[in-house]
């Protein structure tokens, strides 16, 4: 057996030379002639050999070409690789989408930041303009005028789409905010009883109102912007909170079907007297001030016998409590306190 050919000529297999097999000849051929050799020492017959190689041969080839096809596999076709490209995919799109949610939290931080910035210069603005309203009015003139007083170009207007409502807005609110800081401080923040609340109800409105008094020549011009459609929202919304904020430090704390009912009587009171108080003439308004105390004295009065009546009563309140919730349903208040 001189080489690979006479070999498998011997053992009767076809002539293999395709090295794309991937099956090393070489190790069989020399495993075979180590072994042939040897059979010829102890006389074993040709024709036993042939069958004994051939069988042997054949095995070999097929390890061989099973190992290779393994391999090929692994390298090729091996199943496990697209799981791991499925698991790569589904990292990197977790990775992005983290990164993703990273950067708009820092884009809503920065625009809040933004937001508080341009808020906090707003309310320079409308702060420096109030004392020009008795001579310019609820207008964006006036807006411009505390801009410039404040170093601020002209084209600040552009901060202000909603024009002079803007500063009649931001007025109420300051005067709402002093009220309530006023009323805690008086009921040692709601802690102290009320031994009269009308009386309470009395000095509270007439405090409020007489916040309007310097701009009580400009006043008209601000109902009618508060009455404009757009504005009724805003409008509507401060004065159900103001109300709300009275009723409650004045020692009601009720939880029935009244606490709407008062705090729609207060906000009526308040409106007639805020119009009686534009047309009295009287020395420091006085008739002002007793029509406010009359007007809570009957409102009381016809609470109590509103609340002896059952039919007319539920009736009057469920009309009057089911417009306060619709209003409030709308504007988005809560007076859910401790």
């Amino acid at each position: 057996m001189a080489n690979l050919s006479s070999l498998c000529k011997f053992i009767q297999l076809p002539k293999l030379v395709n090295n794309k097999t991937g099956i090393n000849f070489r190790t069989i051929y020399r495993s075979l002639s180590s072994s042939i050799n040897q059979s010829t020492y102890v006389n074993i017959p040709p024709a036993d050999c042939k069958v004994r190689y051939t069988t042997k041969v054949t095995l070999q080839i097929q390890a061989q070409a099973s190992h290779h096809r393994h391999l090929c596999s692994k390298n090729t076709n091996d199943p496990v690789k697209p799981g791991l490209d499925e698991f790569r995919e589904r990292e990197e799109k977790k990775e992005e989408e983290f990164e993703q949610r990273e950067r708009e939290k820092a884009r809503a931080a920065s625009d809040d930041t933004n937001d508080a910035k341009i808020n906090a210069i707003r309310m320079k603005i409308l702060e420096a303009a109030l004392p020009h309203v008795p001579t310019s009015g609820w207008t964006r003139e006036t807006i411009m005028l505390g801009a410039e007083e404040m170093g601020f170009p002209g084209v600040a207007h552009g901060m202000f789409p909603e024009g002079g409502f803007a500063l009649v807005s931001y007025f109420i609110g300051k005067c709402n905010a002093e009220l309530l800081k006023q009323m805690k401080t008086e009921t040692d923040n709601g802690r102290k009883a009320i031994h009269d609340p009308i009386e309470f109800l009395v000095d509270f409105v007439r405090i409020r109102l007489e916040m309007i008094l310097p701009y009580k020549s400009q006043w008209p011009q601000a109902i009618a912007l508060i009455a404009l459609p757009q504005n009724a929202a805003t409008s509507l919304a401060q004065l159900l909170t103001l109300v709300d904020d009275i009723c409650y430090y004045s020692g009601d704390r009720s939880v029935d079907i009244e606490w709407y009912t008062r705090r729609i009587g207060l906000a009526t009171v308040m409106k007639m007297t805020e119009l009686y108080m534009l047309r009295d003439k009287s020395p420091q308004h006085i008739n002002t001030w007793e029509f406010l105390e009359n007007r809570l004295n009957e409102f009381s009065q016809l609470q109590t016998i509103l609340s002896q009546t059952e039919d007319v009563t539920k009736t009057f309140q469920n009309s009057l409590n089911s417009a306060f919730i619709t209003a409030r349903n709308m504007l988005g208040l809560g007076y859910n306190r401790p």
